[in-house]
């Protein structure tokens, strides 16, 4: 799929969604109720939705374009990455 076609294919699906009263995060892809959702309408039409808890951990701008809206993050703090090292295996063969 072209990214216009998955575009036409997210805004579709969310507006079933926010009929239904729950959205998907355009950032985390999370599932939630419609009112712990930050949205972009724009001619009637669903164009963005953010969740709650990406809105409070990220700076974002949403800026009209003869294309559309263009839609900018920045986190607020650094990502903080938890590895585990995977167990070693002794003695298999």
């Amino acid at each position: 799929m072209t990214p216009e076609q998955l575009q036409r294919a997210w805004v579709l699906q969310a507006q079933a969604d926010a009929e239904r009263g729950v959205l998907e995060c355009r950032m985390c892809r999370r599932r939630g109720p419609l009112e712990e959702t930050t949205t972009l309408w724009r001619n009637g039409l669903l164009v963005f939705a953010l969740c709650d808890r990406c809105a409070a951990s990220h700076d974002v701008v949403f800026s009209p374009t003869p294309a559309g809206v263009e839609v900018r993050a920045r986190r607020r703090s650094p990502l903080e990455l938890v590895t585990q090292e995977a167990p070693h295996v002794h003695g298999s063969r």
